[in-house]
């Protein structure tokens, strides 16, 4: 039995794998790792601000009122239907007994579902019979919406009610 050399009978091209190639590579690999990371931080923070309540940190410390609010609207039972119909926003409003209620203030917001920038007031006009109507502003971008609509007795006053309803908007 002969004893056989263990490296490569090949002729070599003079080009060895040396511990400073290795870390060459090494750095190279994180370096890029550290560039394209930094490129999406950037990205993620300049695009999208975090929030998506306002004062979101102030609205935690009132939460309890905020469940008052919600007890008192169970409370009254109110039914609301929202929709949209032929570029018009409606919305119908009515007691705990059915009856139709015209005289309230409806205003409503119509929240973009991606940016916060799109978001839209509109304020509601009553038709009779518990109905609320408003014209789509033409500017809002087809997309999927969330109307928050809120329900006070006076233009400025307490807020009385409130509903959301996803919309698609095409």
């Amino acid at each position: 039995m002969s004893v056989q050399d263990m490296t490569s009978s090949e002729p070599s091209s003079g080009k060895r794998l040396k511990g400073r190639h290795v870390l060459m590579y090494f750095m190279g690999f994180f370096g890029l790792m550290f560039v394209v990371n930094g490129i999406f931080l950037e990205k993620a923070i300049t695009s999208f601000p975090g929030e998506d309540v306002e004062k979101s940190y102030l609205q935690g410390l009132n939460y309890n009122s905020t469940l008052a609010a919600r007890q008192a609207q169970s409370e009254l039972g109110w039914q609301a239907q929202a929709g949209l119909e032929d570029g018009v926003v409606r919305f119908h409003l009515e007691d705990a007994k059915g009856n139709t209620l015209s005289t309230m203030h409806v205003g409503a917001l119509l929240k973009h579902a991606a940016n916060a920038t799109l978001d839209t007031p509109i304020e509601l006009s009553s038709i009779g019979n518990g109905d609320y109507v408003a014209d789509l502003p033409v500017e809002l971008p087809a997309g999927k919406w969330t109307l928050q609509a809120t329900v006070q007795a006076e233009a400025e006053g307490e807020t009385l009610f409130t509903a959301s309803k996803t919309l698609l908007i095409r």
